[in-house]
């Protein structure tokens, strides 16, 4: 462009001329409305860009490469984080059960519950400890079995708890009567109950609940750590662990969900047999096909629900060829009015206890389940001797034997170095409690009852347990003869100087020698004219004879008193001579018949 006035050149974006200075903006203006300024030719030329960046894409790979290694590192590092989480875990697990194993009193023990918030702690206890017990135990199979069997029939009997006795605190709204009103119910109980394996469940009104087993918690806690008839056995369970009938005795279920349970626990019969739990397969076997067979929803006998069942009963033969059950599933295809009961007894393939009453425990006191691994362990770890067993509820003892049933209330003595006995709890735990025996004295049991007898003061004692402790107390001479009811008792403290007579009415006497004066004997003896029994006491002897017989009771040496006493008997000898004929008469009548029968 130049400038109009002086024809300067003017560069572009330049106002005024720099040589005349003429003012240029309306010719620019001017200029730039003109439309041949807009052609492509007087636009400035574009250079084509065809070079490419290669610093551009070499830093992009390198930052994809970069971030592939970092994902994978991330990847590898979570791996070995789990893995040693994983370790650290079995390592602290295994530590854990060790501290068992060193300790067994520590080893929980399923109690019987007050509130539902102490079933709940407690059976939390049991279960991790069975967990370590069926992961780490050197023990075989079959015992470990057993000791998961014990905790499934305690659950049993957890299952009998209901809002008649243990449910029925804590409930802020009233007692349901609905459906609704017990989910509701159900909901504020299942919070607590669910982490250890429970829910409540509805009798035949809503207003009725009881516990039930989890069955899908019993297997994936502790299928893995059975064995592997149990855990199919638990699967099995597991998947069918809806209830499968509801109030009214309708189906909670669907026919096809029927028709497949009453399918899969019958497979389950046949392919093991030698289950050591085929009864209760049974059971629940009978229970699934007797509820399907006679649920409400086929016994109204509307078309279209009778159609379904048919249906499926015609599925469940084409699917089942080898069952035993397809007489009974055949019979309700081609019946209009369906079976009876009789009749589907008859037909039934298989033996069964109806209801589960074969399973179902007697009552729901809770056993400790782990009682007898403790005592085994107690047994193989300590050098103490226990003794005898107390029962709280029953009040008796019983003697320590590896057979020895340790209940919850039992308490168990052993010996002491002190010359008496240590009290242990159920648990094997020791007590502060002591029982005080001097060296001398001979402990005895008679009767359910433990007995102490002193031969320094002629007296016996028993170890009663009363608010919580042991004692020992003196026998009175009509108690001692409730351990002792055929043994004349005598009391040396009503015998002076000179000698007593005492007369027997048997050949063969037993007698027994008391003081409760508690004076001392020490170093007495028994003196006779002629031979007499000695009894399982110092101060018991017998004497077979009609003879008279005189006995002396004196110090072995040195002074002190002196007892004597003569027994004699008012038996006539030919009345002894009488009956030794009879009884020679008798043997010899024996004999003759043996004779004939050889």
């Amino acid at each position: 462009m130049f400038c109009p006035r002086c024809g300067s050149e003017i560069k572009n974006n330049q106002k005024f001329c720099i040589n005349c200075g003429y003012d240029l903006s309306e010719d620019i203006k001017e200029l730039s409305n003109n439309s041949i300024y807009k052609k492509s030719y007087y636009k400035e030329e574009k250079k084509s860009n065809i070079n490419i960046d290669f610093n551009y894409i070499f830093n992009l790979i390198f930052k994809i490469f970069f971030a592939l290694v970092l994902l994978f590192t991330g990847l590898v590092g979570i791996k070995l984080i789990n893995h040693y989480i994983s370790n650290n875990n079995f390592n602290l697990d295994k530590s854990k059960y060790e501290s068992y194993m060193e300790d067994p009193s520590s080893i929980p023990e399923l109690v019987q519950p007050e509130s539902m918030q102490d079933l709940a702690k407690n059976l939390k206890e049991v279960q991790n400890f069975l967990v370590l017990y069926l992961k780490y135990s050197s023990d075989s199979t079959e015992q470990k079995d057993k000791v998961f069997n014990n905790y499934r029939q305690q659950l049993l009997k957890i299952e009998t708890f209901s809002n008649e006795n243990l449910l029925k605190e804590d409930i802020k709204n009233s007692v349901p009567q609905t459906k609704k009103e017990f989910n509701k119910c159900a909901s504020y109980y299942n919070k607590e109950l669910a982490p250890v394996g429970l829910k409540i469940v509805s009798d035949t009104a809503y207003a009725k609940y009881h516990l039930k087993e989890d069955y899908r918690f019993t297997y994936k806690k502790f299928g893995q750590y059975t064995s592997s008839d149990m855990k199919a056995y638990l699967y099995l369970r597991a998947k069918h662990n809806d209830e499968f009938l509801e109030n009214g005795g309708y189906l909670a279920t669907t026919p096809k969900e029927m028709n497949k349970r009453i399918s899969d626990y019958e497979k389950f019969l046949i392919n093991n047999p030698n289950f050591e739990k085929i009864n209760e397969v049974k059971d629940y076997l009978y229970v699934y096909t007797f509820g399907y067979i006679f649920a409400n929803d086929r016994q109204e006998m509307k078309a279209i629900r009778h159609n379904t069942f048919k249906k499926w009963d015609k599925k469940f033969i084409r699917q089942n060829k080898n069952s035993k059950l397809i007489p009974i599933f055949s019979k309700m295809v081609t019946s209009a009015n369906g079976i009876s009961s009789n009749q589907f007894d008859n037909l039934y393939p298989y033996e069964y206890e109806k209801m589960l009453e074969s399973i179902r425990p007697i009552n729901g006191e809770l056993d400790d389940i782990f009682i007898d691994l403790r005592k085994e362990l107690i047994k193989d770890i300590s050098n103490v001797g226990y003794k005898y067993v107390y029962s709280q509820t029953e009040g008796m003892w019983t003697p320590f034997s590896d057979a020895t049933k340790i209940s919850k209330d039992s308490l168990l003595v052993a010996n002491n170095d002190q010359g008496g006995f240590d009290v242990y709890n159920n648990k094997f735990k020791k007590t502060n409690q002591t029982i005080n025996i001097q060296n001398n004295e001979q402990v005895i049991l008679k009767r359910g009852q433990l007995l102490i007898y002193n031969p320094q003061c002629l007296q016996i004692s028993k170890i009663d347990y009363s608010y919580g402790n042991f004692s020992v107390k003196v026998l009175s001479s009509k108690e001692i003869r409730n351990y002792f009811p055929d043994v004349l008792i005598i009391n040396v403290d009503n015998i002076g100087n000179s000698p007593v007579q005492i007369t027997k009415d048997k050949e063969q006497q037993s007698y027994m020698l008391i003081s409760h004066a508690g004076s001392n004997f020490d170093g007495y003896i028994l003196h006779s004219d002629i031979p007499f029994g000695h009894e399982e006491l110092s101060n018991m002897f017998s004497i077979n004879t009609i003879e008279t017989v005189n006995i002396e009771w004196i110090p072995a040496s040195g002074d002190g008193k002196q007892y004597f006493i003569s027994f004699i008997t008012n038996i006539k000898e030919n009345t002894i001579q009488t009956n030794n004929n009879q009884n020679l008469q008798d043997n010899s009548t024996t004999n003759t018949n043996n004779s004939n029968n050889q």
